[in-house]
């Protein structure tokens, strides 16, 4: 490989690794706590409270069907495969359009 192929390979290493760095350092620096309360924005500290009393009353429910006697259960199962029309051994044709009188 030539000289200039190979300056060329490990600038562009060196670009990538730089930006990969950049983008390592804003990545973790979105992992810091917010340092502003909520305290000074009313409309903020009631929606979260009124999230709070939601969340809260959802993880009611979930305990009042768990304890539940006697709660339906759903089943799924899987419909039998569907089988392709073909002929038979003895020659004669199973399904498909001949058994609906077309010739397709």
């Amino acid at each position: 490989m030539p000289r200039k192929h190979v300056f060329f390979v490990v600038v562009l290493l060196g670009a990538a690794a730089v930006a990969g760095l950049f983008a390592l350092t804003r990545t973790i620096s979105l992992g810091q706590p917010a340092n502003a309360s909520t305290g000074g924005y009313p409309a903020i500290s009631f929606r979260l409270k009124r999230l709070d009393r939601l969340e809260a009353s959802l993880e009611r429910q979930v305990a009042r069907a768990a304890r539940t006697p006697g709660a339906p259960v759903t089943v799924y199962r899987r419909a039998p495969a569907l089988q392709s029309g073909g002929h038979t051994s003895s020659g004669e044709y199973e399904g498909g359009y001949e058994a609906e009188g077309r010739d397709d």
